[in-house]
């Protein structure tokens, strides 16, 4: 039987990312013997889930059966089947959301609004969490803070574990993104021994602390603008036991010392090729770039790569493109994209 054999540690990261490509076998088992797990699959994962899997440490095998399952949790299900709302409201019931800790994020409908509360209670109960807000308005301004209405509780700070990372947050004010999982996973192989690591957009650690806790860098400086971010970063060093590698800078990422970087995160989106230039800047004379964009699908693989070239010769400076990453999709036509280029 098809499955993904994991070291254990990864194996919650792995089963995420399995699961959200609709490929986890749940009528079979998971296996788990000497800090070994395997994942049973329904097929074979496509290439980009492929990559992100070996970078886990996993490897697709063939080579036993798993125990059946008598049953497993259709969790919607269960919540169509416990709420009070009108049958004919329920097929606009949300069939995704974000949990992070004890903490629920659901978008719901406009339609929806007369039955909030009974929305609430029945996806707290399911889904056993204590506090639920609501996404009203996505994320907006310089900071990206999410607009949210607390629907149940009165505890919005959490802690949330990913990939054996704890991230301290306050879901009501600063955003955690499901769909970025791929990359948080992705940058906790990307480091060599010994870099000094430049994290321009650093947030409360999305990318640092994958790189800080799963990679051997020497130093990360990681900027962050936004001061309640910059105090959950702060607070995810030391809960992470990666004090000493972090250094949390509050402050604009234009300020930052110029010469010193091997390699070099720019994981925000809507204006960050403007930063390029500056990136450039803080680059020791050969280094890495992960530069993130959000482009119209009319306008790639083109844009992005274009705008890292373009500043790199500003610079006086050649690249050679290694690779192009789709995150996820952003928004209708609108895709969520990191380069990766080699800076000489």
């Amino acid at each position: 039987m098809l499955a993904l054999r994991i070291p254990s540690k990864h194996a919650e990261a792995a089963r995420v990312l399995i699961q959200d490509a609709r490929i986890l076998n749940k009528y079979h088992r998971i296996f788990n013997e000497n800090d070994i797990t395997e994942i049973p699959l329904l097929e074979q994962p496509d290439p980009e889930l492929a990559g992100s899997l070996e970078a886990l440490g996993g490897e697709i095998i063939d080579d036993r059966d798993y125990a059946p399952r008598d049953t497993f949790r259709d969790i919607h299900k269960e919540i169509l089947d416990a709420i009070d709302v009108p049958e004919e409201m329920k097929p606009k019931l949300p069939k995704r959301w974000e949990q992070l800790g004890h903490i629920l994020v659901l978008k719901i409908d406009d339609e929806l609004e007369d039955w909030l509360e009974e929305i609430a209670i029945t996806y707290a109960k399911v889904l056993d969490v204590d506090t639920v807000l609501q996404d009203t308005g996505g994320v907006q301004g310089q900071f990206r803070e999410p607009v949210m209405e607390l629907l149940i509780g009165d505890n919005t700070e959490t802690v949330h574990l990913e990939n054996s990372i704890r991230y301290c947050l306050d879901a009501g004010k600063i955003m955690f993104s499901s769909g970025n999982v791929n990359e948080r996973i992705r940058m906790a192989s990307v480091c060599q021994p010994g870099e000094t690591v430049v994290d321009m957009f650093a947030g409360i650690g999305y990318f640092t602390l994958p790189m800080a806790v799963h990679s051997q860098p020497a130093r990360i400086i990681a900027h962050e603008i936004n001061p309640n971010s910059h105090k959950y970063l702060k607070m995810n060093c030391q809960l992470n036991g990666v004090g000493k590698i972090i250094e949390p800078v509050l402050g604009d990422c234009l300020d930052s010392e110029e010469n010193i970087a091997d390699r070099i995160v720019m994981g925000y989106v809507g204006t960050t090729h403007e930063y390029l230039p500056k990136a450039m800047k803080i680059l020791k004379s050969n280094g890495i770039i992960h530069y993130h964009e959000t482009c119209p699908d009319r306008l790639m693989p083109d844009r992005p790569q274009e705008r890292v070239i373009a500043a790199t010769l500003n610079a006086g400076k050649s690249v050679e493109m290694m690779e192009m990453w789709t995150i996820k999709t952003y928004s209708p036509g609108v895709v969520h994209v990191v380069v990766d280029a080699l800076i000489k």
